[in-house]
């Protein structure tokens, strides 16, 4: 071998070791930034989560009181103060009370005992203490303390929620700026997905999903998005996609899916519910909070939309960030339509990146795409279960 030769071998050799320690400080250089990234991202969330927190106890001056009350009720071994009448709803009453002994405060529901909301009345209660066996981080589910009938009603009590989402969106977030509207409304799409998706695994339909029937409750350092209001759930047998109900089912127009309000051959209305109606009520909700506005200029225009075979599918805005989810959710046809678990699954660089900030942070936003039934809550979430079971007295 020539010294040439030697030469050029040798040089070759320092090239390739300089390049090893290039990759090599580079690679720590990568790892530094990606811990950097990490950093930043975690303070990201923390200030986004403390801004929702600040807004959220802003609310409280808003805090509807419509009067003071002073009585004492017993509910499945608790004693509970009864403090204040803040809400009347479509079939009854919103109390805060405090129980006695860890002095928690609660919301009690009242609601009549009348035969007409009889049926939803034992589909609430049976519902909640079905679900509330499930254990898991931040149940999606208000939590379920017990309930008592009396000659006059029934009395539920329940975790106490800081405000629904459409008092949290229209007084507090709505006047933020563009930047931190887009965050809380991927955050609450997220949080609103996830709690679909336990719906969905449960092959459980809730009915009325809108901003009044989500809301929103505070924890020490962060808050869960829950749902509320089961009186309208149906089950659906697993091997079928919907289920034909009563021609009297309760139900909130606009949100009520295409599905549900579509007109026979003899112009009588379907009343059918598919196991993606609530996404449909979801997107909805969701178009209506971000865009400030309905998707359709009146109930003459749904009906065109829900009947005509030529009617166009609904167009999103394109300002916001929200038109490719919100597209999948708002189709006609259920068939067509994405499910909550594929539309939060569904590849999203924006999205994903503030699930995994939120995930690394505070806690999972697919949690609920594992969960296990055992056979005990799968037979009291049957269909006739949930409709036939009399609430304790």
């Amino acid at each position: 071998m020539g010294s040439g030769e030697s030469k050029t071998i040798q040089h070759l050799k320092m090239q390739q070791e300089m390049l090893i320690k290039q990759h090599q400080e580079l690679s720590q250089q990568m790892l530094e930034q990606q811990a950097e990234n990490r950093k930043q991202q975690e303070a990201f969330a923390e200030q986004i989560v403390k801004i929702f927190l600040i807004l959220l106890q802003s609310n409280s001056s808003d805090e509807r009181v419509i009067r003071e009350e002073k009585k004492t009720l017993e509910i499945e071994g608790v004693s509970y103060d009864i403090r204040q009448f803040v809400n009347r709803g479509g079939f009854g009453e919103i109390y805060k009370a405090q129980a006695r002994g860890n002095n928690k405060m609660v919301a009690i529901k009242f609601l009549p005992n009348t035969t007409g909301i009889q049926d939803q009345i034992e589909r609430e209660v049976n519902f909640l203490r079905a679900t509330q066996k499930i254990q898991m981080t931040n149940h999606p589910v208000i939590e379920y303390y017990g309930c008592k009938t009396t000659n006059e009603g029934i009395y539920i009590a329940m975790e106490l929620a800081h405000c629904d989402l459409y008092t949290f969106w229209i007084k507090r977030v709505s006047k933020a700026s563009d930047m931190d509207k887009f965050v809380f409304g991927a955050i609450i799409i997220m949080y609103v997905l996830r709690a679909l998706i336990f719906l969905e695994k449960l092959s459980i339909v809730h009915g009325d999903i809108k901003p009044q029937n989500l809301v929103i409750v505070e924890s020490e350092n962060y808050f869960c998005i829950k749902l509320i209001d089961f009186g309208t759930v149906e089950k659906l047998d697993t091997r079928r996609s919907q289920i034909t109900v009563g021609a009297d089912k309760a139900h909130t127009r606009f949100f009520a899916s295409p599905e549900f309000l579509k007109r026979d051959r003899d112009n009588r209305i379907s009343r059918r519910l598919h196991k993606k109606s609530d996404v449909w009520a979801a997107g909805i909700m969701f178009y209506y909070l971000l865009f400030d506005q309905m998707p359709f200029e009146d109930e003459f225009d749904y009906e065109n939309f829900v009947n005509s075979p030529t009617a166009k599918e609904i167009s999103v805005p394109e300002g916001g960030g929200y038109k490719a989810v919100l597209e999948i959710l708002l189709k006609k046809d259920p068939e067509q339509r994405a499910s909550a678990e594929t539309t939060l699954k569904k590849e999203n660089a924006i999205y994903s990146a503030i699930a995994e900030i939120l995930e690394a942070k505070f806690y999972k936003v697919d949690d609920v795409c594992n969960i296990t039934l055992s056979e005990e809550i799968r037979k009291e979430l049957n269909s006739k279960t949930l409709a036939k079971v009399k609430v304790a007295q």
